[in-house]
């Protein structure tokens, strides 16, 4: 049976859709995302460079610390052993005083301690190493240009030498750096000074080249106080006082005898060196990436001599 059917397909009416934003809006919405991206990129390239900055100096300070311990350490045993604990034969005296008994200060079993002093170099023997041998150890501050005396520019460089006493040497700084191989070093030293008189600091050397500006590197660091022209080495006596170190105090002569053995005689002998220590980071590598400038970093130790 045909049934006539009105079959009616309903269609989905599309209901209204809501207006999108205008183009003002979308500009207002990308200039405020520019501005808060900008001071985010500008904050994260600050904490960049200041963990930069922070990172050089941690790493200038443990490499001068390391240098500066092993100053401390080798001067702890400079003099040891001495006359006292090692007795040569035919030899009637201590202090192992190369002007008065020099069986003992030649002997290579017999360390005299201190054998020259001065700011920019200290000589000494000593069984740094634990191992029975007398070694002669040599710390001194060479220039840019690896001169001793330093004379022309800075950075400078303090190299360390260690090598067996000679048997039958007198202990005079000629003899004790003809065999001196210096092995160690540590660079981008700034400070070299050499008093004269009563003036506690000056005579540093120029720091060679110039700031990212185009000052010179010795003028503007010289803002720092005395950052130049501090002495690398300085020598105290029993009470505290400093002792003038220019000219070098030398073991073979009788001033200096008297003030580097410490003998009943002494009246102010040395009693502890001091090592300062001025460093500046790599001119490459070191760079602020903020100031433009090369972050620095001061290290001080102190050794008090105990075998003399």
């Amino acid at each position: 049976m045909d049934t006539d059917m009105n079959m009616k397909i309903s269609r989905p009416t599309s209901a209204s859709l809501p207006a999108g934003f205008s183009l003002l809006e979308l500009v207002f919405v990308c200039a405020i995302l520019s501005l808060v991206l900008a001071g985010v990129f500008n904050w994260v390239s600050l904490v960049i460079q200041r963990s930069s900055a922070e990172q050089t100096k941690v790493d200038l300070t443990q490499e001068g610390r390391e240098f500066v311990d092993e100053f401390e350490r080798d001067l702890h045993q400079a003099g040891y052993p001495n006359c006292r604990i090692v007795k040569i034969p035919g030899s009637t005296a201590c202090p192992a005083d190369p002007t008065v008994n020099p069986s003992e200060a030649m002997s290579s079993t017999v360390a005299v301690g201190l054998v020259s002093v001065s700011n920019t170099q200290v000589i000494f023997e000593g069984d740094v190493d634990g191992n029975g041998t007398v070694d002669i150890v040599v710390y001194r501050l060479v220039d840019s240009a690896k001169n001793y005396p330093p004379t022309g520019n800075c950075p400078c460089t303090i190299q360390r030498s260690q090598m067996p006493k000679v048997n039958g040497t007198l202990p005079i700084p000629a003899n004790e750096l003809a065999t001196a191989t210096f092995s160690q070093e540590l660079n981008n030293v700034v400070n070299s000074g050499v008093p004269a008189g009563t003036n506690p600091y000056g005579g540093g050397l120029l720091i060679a080249g110039n700031t990212a500006w185009g000052a010179s590197n010795s003028a503007y660091y010289a803002a720092v106080s005395t950052f130049k022209d501090y002495p690398v080495f300085q020598a105290y006596d029993q009470y505290g006082n400093i002792i003038q170190l220019n000219p070098a105090v030398d073991i073979s002569t009788t001033g200096g005898v008297q003030k580097l053995t410490c003998d009943v005689a002494s009246v102010n002998c040395v009693k502890s060196i001091r090592l300062t220590i001025n460093l500046l980071a790599n001119a490459t590598t070191g760079l602020d990436l903020k100031t433009n400038t090369r972050p620095v970093t001061t290290l001080v130790g102190n050794a008090r001599l105990v075998n003399n």
